[in-house]
């Protein structure tokens, strides 16, 4: 995540992208407004056009590893590598937080004690081989390029659209940290954030494979956020994470049950 000086910030489609931008990935971005917490909330209907820029150049990366004639295995490890390296590991380190103190924490104080301390422990790094594993497998499975491209942009747009409706529908679990600083969107911003989460997909894949991706998605950040109120009673920015990882590895799973 990215820090921007200067200006102060006016909500507009092109600075709500570029906030996006800043906050979701590692790519400089010659932004010129004053970068806030606040500002991200609104920004938050952008989301899913990120997800265009992140699974676009994972995507890429994956088609051009199956030209090169490469194990398929690989490929999908290149494109999942170069994920990692455009957010950051935004996500993973969250979905890794959130493992450690949903498994190590006794009360709600606990796991969150837990969840912001940068140590990783036994629970993040089998969880994260575990969701990295399963997506690797899935995307080699998929030996069609075309197909493998439309299949990873429209997972990481609908998934990052999950990630405002994660803000928009569960409460902070604490008062400090991403999920109360950012705030609740408005629900304007979070019908926007939705209308691009199933638009892309279903003008990508198309309307059958599109939907079925978008509501696998559904289930998997509904899942994670069920578990997530029963644990601390709400969200956090980790929680908010683990919401993209699960929902994207329900929709890569849900497309390659039905293509493959």
């Amino acid at each position: 995540m990215n820090d921007a000086p200067t200006k102060d910030y006016r909500p507009g489609w092109i600075q709500d992208f570029l906030i996006s931008v800043v906050f979701l990935t590692r790519l400089p971005v010659p932004l010129d407004i004053k970068f806030s917490m606040a500002a991200v909330g609104s920004a938050s209907r952008c989301f899913p056009l990120v997800g265009v820029i992140v699974g676009g150049i994972s995507g890429a990366v994956f088609y051009g590893a199956i030209l090169l004639n490469l194990p398929l295995l690989l490929c999908a490890f290149l494109a999942l590598a170069a994920q990692v390296v455009l957010t950051g590991a935004l996500h993973e380190d969250a979905i890794g937080d959130v493992a450690d103190g949903f498994g190590g924490g006794a009360t709600k104080d606990k796991k969150l004690e837990i969840m912001r301390d940068s140590r990783v422990g036994t629970y993040a790094v089998v969880t994260l081989i575990l969701v990295m594993g399963m997506k690797a497998a899935v995307l080699s499975s998929f030996n069609d390029p075309n197909i493998a491209f439309s299949v990873i942009v429209s997972s990481a747009v609908a998934s990052r659209g999950m990630l405002t409706w994660g803000m928009y529908l569960l409460a902070p679990a604490s008062d400090n940290g991403l999920g109360a600083s950012a705030g609740k969107p408005a629900l304007i911003t979070a019908l926007w954030a939705l209308f691009f989460t199933i638009l892309l997909p279903l003008l990508v894949l198309g309307p059958f494979l599109g939907s079925i991706g978008i509501l696998a998605a559904i289930v998997g950040a509904v899942l994670i956020s069920g578990i997530a109120l029963r644990q601390i009673g709400g969200q956090t920015g980790d929680v908010l994470g683990s919401i993209q990882q699960f929902a994207e590895l329900f929709f890569l799973i849900a497309l390659s049950a039905v293509i493959t």
